[in-house]
């Protein structure tokens, strides 16, 4: 049988480990009946609709292997994966914690098997070891925003700086040690402990990186973190990794299964009352109105058909913009009648120079980032040459942080 430790990926996690809920989570549900949980660092958790049944177990502490022959016993054969994945997630975002923890918990960002998961992306890391060799010059003072395992920073050790400093506010920070100590590189590389807002630097930075780019590109504040280091940590003129941010949206058709998961719309209810002849549109009104974000898996995302290339939402220059608000609009349109069902965010970051990092999925199905999807609650049956208006807030004041699309020419 396979043990929870090999199952969560947990290097410090044994089927004995005692977890219990951490103190002060929060949970509520969405507009589709998802339980959503705010995590201890902030992240808000969709925990799926039967997460109440996952969160109960750890009411009190209970050791992890008897949590999960629990919910294999419990749980159907389609819901035992989606329930540990949600076990997962718990862990990973500190919602879970060992029952004589003596500091607070630690984020996802400090599992081991992530940043194995960003290391196994050679292109992704590759793209940004070029860039910090060519960006870094002798004797350069270097910032590096998010160290993790620490790949970046000794890269920039080698890359001739004078002094590193890797910031690292999760555990992985004691694993990035270690790497600096086995590359030799721990004279020049300084690890600080913490997040990069709350920290102050001995000398400002000459040279930023920052590979906070989240799956939905800017949930891991990227801008709000660029802004604070350019008022506080780096030299005027400083050379930023990555210095440019473009937002792309395209046009998908998932499968009508996959669609159905995540969005709530009035062919829903039309379809649940001839199965059931029972009325749900008080469900529907319940909804959040508008399309459903949904991360998924690159892989899975390449085989969703796009029906309109990619469209720049937004570009944004990570050494000049001001505000951390983004208000972006674009019209989408779609190259092939039928229909359409979401809207796919992905960004391509300009790294150094001409060097660039491109999440596509068509032309790279393979990557350790997932690809932000929004559904649409019903789908939209459109000719040839129909266009889709999107709309795209994130940290707008007063506003939720949303996708929203209409259709504003049907095509032929």
């Amino acid at each position: 049988m396979t043990t929870g430790s090999e199952i969560l990926g947990g290097a410090a996690l044994s089927p004995e480990t005692l977890l219990q809920l951490a103190p002060g989570v929060r949970t509520r549900f969405d507009g589709v009946g998802h339980v959503l949980l705010d995590a201890p660092d902030g992240t808000i958790v969709d925990l799926g609709p039967r997460g109440y049944a996952t969160l109960t177990l750890f009411a009190l502490p209970l050791a992890l292997g008897e949590a999960i022959e629990r919910l294999e016993r419990e749980a159907s054969a389609t819901d035992f994966a989606p329930a540990m994945n949600v076990l997962n997630m718990l862990i990973e975002e500190g919602a879970l914690v060992r029952p004589d923890a003596g500091r607070g918990p630690t984020s996802g960002w400090a599992d081991p098997v992530e940043h194995a998961r960003m290391l196994h992306d050679e292109r992704r890391t590759g793209d940004y070891l070029t860039a910090i060799a060519e960006a870094v010059r002798p004797g350069d003072v270097v910032l590096d925003i998010g160290t993790g395992s620490g790949v970046l920073a000794v890269a920039a050790a080698r890359a001739g700086a004078r002094r590193v400093f890797a910031v690292e506010a999760s555990d992985i920070a004691e694993v990035a040690a270690q790497v600096f100590a086995a590359n030799g590189v721990t004279d020049t590389v300084t690890l600080v402990p913490g997040w990069s807002r709350e920290i102050e630097l001995p000398e400002p930075a000459d040279v930023l990186v920052a590979e906070i780019i989240g799956n939905e590109p800017l949930e891991e504040e990227i801008l709000e973190t660029t802004l604070d280091a350019r008022g506080r940590l780096l030299k005027p003129g400083a050379r930023l990794i990555p210095h440019t941010l473009t937002l792309l949206a395209r046009p998908l058709r998932l499968p009508d299964g996959a669609a159905r998961q995540r969005a709530i719309g009035r062919a829903a209810v039309e379809r649940w009352r001839g199965l059931y002849g029972m009325d749900f549109q008080a469900l529907l009104e319940a909804a959040v109105p508008g399309p459903v974000n949904m991360l998924t898996e690159t892989e899975v995302v390449a085989g969703w058909p796009p029906v309109g290339p990619p469209v720049t939402l937004a570009t944004l220059d990570l050494a000049t913009f001001g505000d951390a608000s983004v208000r972006a609009s674009a019209d989408l349109v779609l190259d092939e009648p039928g229909t359409v069902n979401a809207v796919a965010v992905t960004f391509r970051a300009g790294l150094h120079g001409a060097i660039e990092h491109t999440l596509d999925p068509w032309t790279w199905p393979t990557s350790s980032w997932a690809t932000s999807v929004w559904v649409l609650p019903d789908p939209l049956h459109v000719g040839s040459g129909a266009v889709l208006h999107v709309d795209y807030r994130r940290r707008v004041p007063g506003a939720p942080d949303r996708l929203t699309c209409a259709l504003v020419e049907n095509g032929g």
